[in-house]
Formats: C-alpha cells, structure tokens, sequence
C-alpha cells in the first residue's frame, strides 16, 4: 500500500500504471496480480485502507473521551493529523476524487462523517454540552468545511501553518458551540 500510495501520489491514478505499482513495490507482476486484479483495485484498496483508519481512530476517540466538545475537537483533529501527516496521502486523497467509484466511496465517507460529527453534537446539545443553535448537521457540515479547507491551504502552500490555523478556527468554532 506504501508504494501504491506513492505512485498515485506522484503520477495521479490515471497516469500510473501496474509497472509503476510493481516497481515501486519491489514485487513481480505475478505477486502484484495475485493479490490485485487492476490498478483500480490497488487504489480502491488504497481508499479504503484510509477510510478504516481514520474511523478507527474516532472509534478509539470516542470512547476515551465523554465531553461532547473533546470528542468533536479530537475527531476533526484526528482527519486533519492523518492526511496531513504525510504530503502523498494528502494528495492521494485529492487523487480520490478524479476516480468515478472512489468518488462515490468518498461522498458515502463524507456522509458518514457528518452523520457521526452531527449525533456527537446532538448528543452534546441533549447533555446540555453545547449550546442550541445551528442543527447537528450544520455544525457537522461546519467543522468539515474547516478540515478541508485548512487541509487544501496546507496542501498548496507546504509554509501554511496548519497546526496555529486550526487552534485559532477552534477557537472561534467552538465559542459558538459552548452554552
């Protein structure tokens, strides 16, 4: 998966091809093809390698934490820790959206996403954590526009600041989410 992520990341799903993925693997096409049938499989693999991943690690968020606010600001720092740790994720995960079905993988990820951040926020609402205010979905939709964008400036311009970007669009979030 290291050298597949690294050949997408470098050459786009489009232009990589099996060669590439064998090459960067160190195996032989047959190795390759035991385990893949296609280049599509190898970077459908890929996304969803990701996607386990990054809902692990809310799994494990979820359950450390009770307060509705800790669980929202560690889940949106978790997406933003995992694709920003490493520039080819990052831009594998940009990859994701010029593939039909990885696209639609994504948008159901997305969708998932904002379904957990918004039950957290209702939740947190119904405990009396978090202010009334915009519905769940809104504040869900919300902290995953921040995400993306901050993730999208870190992605363009490697000097972004992303760590000092998120604590101060934190800050300003989660004044509107406390009582």
């Amino acid at each position: 998966m290291r050298a597949a992520l690294h050949c997408f990341a470098g050459k786009g799903f489009h232009a990589a091809t099996m060669d590439d993925l064998v090459r960067a693997a160190g195996l032989s096409k047959g190795s390759l093809y035991w385990h893949f049938d296609s280049k599509e499989e190898v970077f459908l693999a890929l996304f969803d390698a990701f996607a386990l991943e990054l809902y692990g690690q809310w799994d494990v968020v979820e359950k450390a934490l009770e307060d509705p606010l800790d669980v929202l600001r560690r889940e949106v720092e978790v997406a933003i820790e995992t694709l920003s740790r490493d520039r080819e994720l990052l831009l594998a995960w940009a990859e994701f959206l010029t593939h039909p079905v990885a696209r639609e993988r994504m948008a159901e990820l997305y969708v998932l996403g904002r379904q957990r951040l918004g039950a957290i926020a209702q939740r947190g609402r119904d405990m009396g954590r978090l202010a009334p205010g915009p519905d769940p979905e809104a504040v869900a939709a919300t902290l995953v526009a921040t995400v993306e964008g901050l993730l999208l400036q870190f992605m363009m311009d490697p000097s972004f600041e992303l760590r000092r970007h998120f604590e101060a669009s934190w800050t300003l979030l989660s004044r509107g989410l406390r009582p």
